[in-house]
């Protein structure tokens, strides 16, 4: 009679990687943002000069194809109620927000939302540059080519319009007394960023705060709540169907995405629902609609 060991073995634990959310007040995206941030700014007390000339972002640094910048400006902070503030509002929100989407799909999130408006910034500092020149600041037009932007608040816009966009009814007390619901700030963050933007770009430069990129991260939110699903679903099925093309053999026919809802499913089990990537999300919600049906 053969023996095998795995009769009087255990069930084997299922495998959680990092982003599988273990409890606790900080799940782990923010976890990571935030001691990344605070580990950063440390070191900038002591190396400040070389990590903002390596990390800053700036119009001349994306020209000499410097595109870390994109990434790296997320992690620096002029100062520490600069850190404070966009870290206050990044765990406030972040926390509930991260539980509420998965680690993978909040982290994908702030992380596009600071390149894609250190974009805008990038953008809008040409522009400016093409408009005035040495007009403003009574300089050279070169200052706006080696501007320095950095801070994350960029990814921070991008998490608080998602957030009320998803939970437009959700309430903040303002200065700790005041209920307002999260759709509110939102809107008047959008408009004072907005006033910002048309302001320098039709009367000149306003302030040092780059407006620009929170005008990109806000964007970035919304799109990405609003559409994000549809997008996500729509090149999830684009995929699988140039799958199943290259695939596709005499007298094959395609089952209905069964064994794709069984790979789903395995991952829940060995990863944790966080792991699922919107298509995948979609897929499965399409699943139990039509077996509801």
């Amino acid at each position: 009679m053969a023996w095998h060991t795995t009769w009087n073995e255990p069930p084997r634990r299922p495998r959680r990687s990092f982003f599988t959310d273990r409890g606790g007040f900080l799940p782990p995206g923010v976890k990571l943002v935030l001691f990344a941030c605070i580990a950063v700014f440390f070191l900038e007390i002591f190396y400040a000069g070389p990590l903002m000339r390596w990390g800053a972002l700036s119009v001349r640094g994306l020209m000499h194809f410097q595109a870390w910048r994109l990434v790296s400006y997320m992690f620096l902070h002029g100062s520490a109620d600069h850190i404070i503030i966009n870290m206050f509002v990044f765990v406030m929100l972040g926390v509930a927000f991260e539980r509420q989407i998965g680690t993978r799909q909040f982290l994908w999130l702030y992380f596009a939302a600071g390149v894609i408006g250190g974009l805008f910034e990038v953008a809008f500092n040409l522009l400016m540059y093409w408009r005035y020149g040495s007009a403003a600041l009574n300089t050279t037009g070169e200052t706006f080519l080696t501007l320095p932007a950095v801070g994350a608040s960029a990814g921070v816009a991008g998490i608080l319009i998602a957030f009320a966009v998803l939970n437009p009814r959700a309430e903040f007390l303002l200065f700790f007394l005041i209920p307002i619901q999260a759709r509110w700030i939102a809107l008047f963050y959008v408009l004072i960023e907005t006033r910002h933007v048309v302001l320098g770009l039709t009367h000149g430069w306003t302030d040092n705060v780059a407006h620009a990129a929170h005008f990109g991260g806000m964007a970035v939110g919304f799109v990405w709540i609003k559409f994000g699903p549809l997008i996500a679903s729509g090149l999830s099925r684009l995929a699988g169907e140039s799958r199943v093309r290259n695939e596709v053999r005499p007298g094959w026919r395609r089952s209905d995405d069964e064994a794709e809802v069984d790979r789903i499913l395995r991952k829940i089990h060995e990863e944790g629902i966080d792991s699922l990537t919107p298509g995948e999300r979609m897929l499965l919600q399409d699943a139990s609609r039509r077996r509801g049906r």
